[in-house]
């Protein structure tokens, strides 16, 4: 059960069971409000993620545990015209795919209000409602590819040097160019060993070794040749360097360049240039498991934390702002472990009625180039350890990296009336977290800037 606000009206959110039936499954939301007049949800379930701004397309199942993620497939509940009051509660029946055998809890991702833990899965029979109704009911959307999708994380250095990004099979490094070399130089530059070592702590996670690929990129000035010799010499410094830094003994390598054949986004600014800059090591563990018993899959960040650019406040107290020149507050509560991902809910309440800047909860664009991120999503909220900035997990669908944030834009501020964000992030390995809106401009608006300190961390 999950207490929120939903156009001013308290709004409570109860979720489950869910029942795999079919091929699918069924999962029952019930909403009910303490409101006389009629509550409508609009596009609160959409989450931004179609045009059609009624559907229950934003609601995700997961099972961290595991780390995956479904989609949700009906699209026969207009859910933005249904109204209910205190006198009637809203039943519905989104559908997924099929959960595999043996998950017997989940988590659900829901936009505008937040995520439900511990989520039952049991059989028809326990359900409490007609299973086979709901699924006669549905409209399936053939269209949409409902998974399992793999949760992926990114963890960025917060001075650009370099980010690394893992999935359940590899770990993939990226460090700058800019920050390795000089000028078309393949001589490694003082700084190198320094950001390298974040490599080096990813290699000591697997004693047991596996596949090691070193591929250098550019960006497009210069020739074909040229930019391809150049990548090619300094991937070939990086592994040399990286066979003094680690015992790579383990290790089967191989060194590649892609001069600018392969630009991790259009070279169309001299920022996106910068980024296409760099050397890609694809570490492919023989165990990847192994990470859990040398130290954790979450990345190992050492240093101090940058100096905060904003309003600092403890999270559950949270920090007064101002959003459109309204006093307003942002918190987070808590966060909650499972498996190895975080999750929680911020809150933002204002003191008078404002029009919300379109960007006010992202990431600013070069980080948001990173994966394409939509610019006005709330993919603002990253959590900080030490040097390392850890985004929001995504996923892969469609050709699209799809944040597990909320996908509409930033709503307009009631006065008085908060607004809840979920969001779901890879675990620092902490008791207790520091979220960082970085703030800065996007092409849209001014971004937030502001951090929550001592947020705990609730084992799930």
């Amino acid at each position: 059960m999950l207490d929120s606000v939903w156009d001013g009206a308290s709004l409570t959110t109860r979720v489950g069971p869910a029942v795999v039936a079919g091929g699918y499954t069924v999962l029952r939301m019930a909403f009910s409000t303490d409101s006389k007049s009629v509550v409508r949800l609009g596009y609160a379930l959409d989450g931004g993620w179609t045009t059609a701004m009624v559907s229950m397309a934003g609601v995700r199942i997961m099972s961290l545990a595991t780390g995956m993620i479904y989609r949700e497939l009906n699209t026969a509940t207009p859910v933005g015209l249904s109204g209910f009051s205190k006198d009637e509660d809203l039943i519905l029946f989104p559908v997924f795919g099929a959960l595999p055998d043996g998950v017997d809890s989940i988590e659900v991702f829901i936009p505008s209000v937040g995520v439900a833990l511990g989520v039952p899965v049991v059989g028809a029979s326990e359900a409490g409602f007609d299973v086979e109704t709901a699924l006669a009911d549905a409209e399936i959307n053939e269209r949409v590819e409902p998974g399992p999708f793999e949760l992926n994380s990114l963890v960025v250095a917060a001075d650009g040097s370099s980010d690394t990004e893992k999935d359940e099979a590899s770990t993939t490094v990226n460090v700058s160019g800019d920050v390795l070399f000089a000028t078309d130089s393949a001589d490694l530059s003082n700084e190198a060993d320094g950001v390298l070592s974040t490599v080096v702590q990813q290699l000591e996670l697997y004693p047991s070794g596996g596949t090691l690929g070193i591929v250098g990129h550019t960006d497009d000035v210069n020739t074909d040749e040229y930019n391809q010799g150049l990548s090619e010499r300094r991937a070939q410094a990086v592994s040399d360097a990286l066979g003094e830094l680690a015992d790579l003994s383990n290790w089967e390598t191989a060194v590649s360049g892609k001069g600018e054949s392969e630009p991790r986004v259009p070279n169309d600014s001299d920022e996106n240039r910068q980024l296409n800059r760099r050397v890609e090591i694809i570490l492919t563990p023989t165990d990847p498991g192994e990470a859990s018993t040398t130290g954790g899959g979450a990345a190992v960040s050492s240093g101090d934390m940058p100096e905060p650019e904003g309003p600092v406040g403890r999270g559950p107290e949270g920090v007064g702002i101002e959003v459109g020149g309204v006093p307003a507050r942002i918190s987070l509560d808590s966060v909650t472990r499972i498996g190895e991902h975080l999750v929680g809910t911020v809150a933002l309440v204002a003191e008078q009625d404002v029009r919300t800047p379109i960007s006010l909860l992202s990431l600013p664009d070069d980080l948001l180039y990173l994966r394409m991120w939509y610019s006005f999503t709330t993919t603002g909220f990253t959590l900080l350890k030490g040097k390392e900035r850890y985004l929001v997990n995504d996923f892969h669908n469609a050709g699209k990296y799809r944040p597990m944030v909320d996908g509409q834009m930033v709503p307009n501020l009631t006065a008085g009336t908060p607004r809840f964000f979920p969001a779901v992030w890879p675990d620092t390995g902490e008791q207790s977290v520091v979220l960082d809106l970085i703030g800065g401009k996007s092409v849209h608006s001014e971004i937030l800037t502001v951090r929550l300190t001592d947020i705990p961390v609730m084992e799930g």
